[in-house]
């Protein structure tokens, strides 16, 4: 697209002005498609709108594994889109109430916003407490008792994990400054302020649902450089030996179950309720039979049993591959 129009065009909007008519306005549909519009704002590159989906997508990733051991089932958190809007456009599309949690940027000037819905704010908080994470089917704001709870073991990390999506970049200091309800009370920037506006989608417990992430334009200015050079040599920094030694001790020290299946058996509900001290139950294996070793749900060994001293154990006989599994 050419920021000067041509002589053609130029004669063509004369003409268009002088002589009006039904194909010369078709034609000036036409060129005012093909050049820019004023009433859409349109700071940031191609470039600069990858790079932010960039770090977003490494933050979706980090949040997604700390929530799911938070809630001990899955939370799914995946970078949906990146559009520009102004400010007074984003607020009108926020519904009333919402969780909106409005953090600090230092050293950036001005604030950012994350947002998301009640309904969802509920169903976390509720597995957080011990709950399924059920939806609730009404919409209202959180007590100050839930928002503690909310603030502590949800929005807490969200700010933490963001920093460290952008710590190769700048290292910015996401602090929580407070939450609001009503969208209207919002003092983030003018109507007319552009802003990029990340909008993050999240499945837990059958729900769907997104984040959104308000960065104002003047907020994110002083970065812009950096996002589009580090897109650029991104592929060339090599892997830090620090980091992955710290991962490597981290996996070692994760917990996982490890159950042994003797063998199965079927029996009437009449018989299991009829058992007495002493009756036996026959298994579908045979004693000499190697037995399944399950890591979690994955069978990967097998083994025979037997006795090491006073108490039972296993010998490993062999590692079951991926059929097996």
């Amino acid at each position: 697209m050419e920021d000067i129009l041509s002589q053609s065009e130029i004669d063509l909007l004369i003409k268009a002005t002088l002589e009006p008519s039904e194909e010369l306005a078709t034609s000036l549909d036409n060129l005012a498609n093909d050049h820019y519009d004023f009433t859409k704002p349109n700071k940031f590159s191609k470039d600069q709108l990858r790079g932010l989906q960039r770090i977003h997508e490494q933050f979706c990733r980090a949040y997604s594994g700390l929530m799911s051991a938070r809630f001990r089932t899955r939370f799914d958190l995946k970078f949906q889109a990146v559009d520009q809007l102004t400010f007074g456009e984003f607020v009108r599309s926020l519904p009333n109430p919402s969780v909106l949690s409005i953090f600090d940027a230092s050293p950036l000037p001005g604030s950012i916003v994350v947002q998301l819905t009640p309904d969802s704010a509920f169903i976390m908080h509720d597995r957080l407490c011990g709950g399924q994470g059920n939806v609730y089917g009404f919409s209202r704001g959180l007590t100050d008792i839930e928002m503690a709870v909310f603030k502590r073991q949800v929005i807490t990390s969200f700010a933490k994990i963001l920093r460290d999506a952008w710590q190769d970049i700048q290292t910015i200091d996401f602090r929580l400054e407070q939450i609001e309800s009503n969208p209207q009370f919002l003092q983030l920037a003018y109507d007319r302020d552009v802003v990029v506006v990340i909008s993050l989608r999240f499945e837990f417990n059958d729900v769907t649902d997104s984040f959104n992430i308000c960065i104002p334009f003047r907020t994110i200015e002083p970065l812009l450089s950096k996002i589009t050079q580090h897109r650029l040599f991104e592929s060339l920094a090599p892997p830090d030996p620090e980091k992955i030694a710290q991962l490597k001790e981290k996996v070692k020290s994760v917990i996982i179950p490890v159950e042994v299946e003797l063998g199965t058996a079927t029996v009437k509900a009449g018989d299991l309720l009829n058992l007495e001290v002493g009756d036996v139950i026959e298994l579908d294996r045979k004693r000499t039979e190697n037995v399944d070793v399950r890591i979690g749900s994955l069978t990967k060994f097998k083994a025979t049993p037997g006795k090491l001293g006073e108490k039972l154990g296993i010998v490993i006989t062999s590692i079951c591959d991926s059929q097996e599994e």
